[in-house]
């Protein structure tokens, strides 16, 4: 354990807490996903699969505009993807693709319904 004042970043214990937060605050959402290839360390992108959401042609990642920890050891920013269940299947089948940047490889199921 460090002997600093400054806190060690922990960005799969975050991602996991975020996406619990929103799995049990949004009635819509059936699947989230940690996908942390490819993003910055201190960058968290969950993709989530939510069943009440409009379908729009071109989903891009919402920058919920997190500031927690500042400039400390904790400091992040939070992206979220929503897709519909149809966008993921799409996905999936490689007829969509992700925002640029972003990849499924390595990513990690965090809750789902």
């Amino acid at each position: 354990m460090p002997h600093t004042t400054e806190t060690v970043f922990d960005r799969d214990n975050f991602a996991r807490w975020y996406a619990k937060r929103h799995f049990e605050t949004d009635p819509g959402v059936e699947r989230i996903f940690y996908l942390p290839n490819n993003s910055p360390p201190r960058e968290i992108r969950l993709l989530e699969i939510n069943g009440m959401i409009p379908e729009m042609a071109s989903p891009e990642p919402i920058d919920f505009g997190v500031d927690i920890g500042g400039s400390g050891g904790e400091g992040h920013t939070l992206y979220v993807l929503d897709l519909t269940p149809g966008q993921w299947d799409a996905i999936q089948r490689k007829q969509m693709e992700l925002p640029n940047g972003w990849a499924l490889e390595g990513k990690q199921e965090i809750c789902s319904g």
